[in-house]
């Protein structure tokens, strides 16, 4: 088995330790313990804790909601998010913990710039990515055209967001699915019979 390198080791450990932490709960000693990696070798790779977070956002957490978040464009709007609330369901570390972007946009988004602007445009794309979805469905004659496809994805993004973010004693499989459920039907009331 190949042994993993100083850098993607610090940046899965970091991904971890931020997600179920936050950012300024994380210490970079504590990084440096469980990543077994002295602290020289981490300035080699980044200059400092905001670098590495950074760093991680882009190649662990941006990539694993690229594919989390990949709605199926050959299947309806419908479909496409009834499949992501069902999957959602299933990931143990999203119900207990939340979504990740979300919790460190809250954390990181007033007292950042660069953050800001990181989760900016990553919020941009995944409300443009689901607008996509619901305008094929205008387009071939399944959804009424009234509808507003962008503040509908705006919407169900702050909802999904709103949901995630209770508190792990509120937080269940069944609760995420109870509340994104009333989602799914506001959306299917757009559906032209």
């Amino acid at each position: 088995m190949k042994k993993q390198n100083t850098r993607e080791k610090l940046l899965d450990i970091t991904f971890q330790e931020v997600y179920i932490n936050g950012y300024a709960s994380t210490s970079v000693d504590a990084i440096l313990k469980k990543a077994a990696v002295p602290k020289g070798s981490m300035y080699h790779h980044f200059k400092s804790k905001k670098e590495l977070v950074l760093a991680m956002v882009k190649e662990r957490l941006y990539p694993k909601m690229d594919e989390f978040f990949k709605l199926n464009s050959t299947n309806s709007a419908y479909e496409a998010l009834e499949n992501l609330f069902l999957a959602m369901s299933k990931n143990r570390m999203l119900i207990t913990y939340g979504c990740p972007m979300y919790r460190l946009m809250v954390e990181l988004s007033p007292v950042d710039k660069d953050f800001d602007n990181m989760f900016v445009e990553k919020y941009t794309q995944l409300v443009d990515s689901f607008k996509i979805l619901l305008q094929k469905d205008v387009k071939a004659g399944l959804l009424d055209s009234k509808l507003d496809t962008k503040e509908f994805a705006s919407f169900v993004i702050h909802s999904t967001w709103g949901v995630l973010s209770l508190s792990p004693t509120l937080s269940s499989s069944k609760n995420l699915l109870k509340d994104t459920d009333y989602i799914l039907q506001l959306l299917k009331s757009y559906y032209i019979d």
